[in-house]
């Protein structure tokens, strides 16, 4: 028996596996999805305004040296049963990451 099929099996499932982490980081607005690179204006566009937003400040290395930049959070509250999502906008105007929070009672 050749170890071709078996390598090829595998490789075929660790493209599986890797699949939901990418789709971890993308949020449903209607029929489209935004992902982080996505520009704030295009987020808007397709999601309306967030729910709550407010400004922070994030670590970012420039060269060997650390300073501070601005971004933005912004909440959109989604459907009952659906946890909020979080966007980081950042200083550039495109989304860095995409969250999504429990709710804390």
């Amino acid at each position: 028996m050749s170890m071709r099929p078996v390598i090829t099996l595998a490789l075929a499932c660790g493209g599986f596996t890797a699949a939901p982490a990418a789709l971890a980081q993308t949020l449903r607005c209607g029929s489209v999805l935004i992902q982080p690179g996505d520009g704030a204006w295009y987020v808007l566009e397709k999601c309306g305004e967030p729910t709550a937003w407010t400004a922070i400040t994030v670590p970012a290395l420039y060269g060997d040296v650390y300073q501070t930049t601005r971004a933005d959070r912004w909440v959109y509250r989604r459907n009952y049963g659906q946890f909020p999502a979080v966007l980081t906008i950042g200083a550039d105007g495109r989304v860095d990451e995409i969250e999504f929070e429990r709710v804390r009672d």
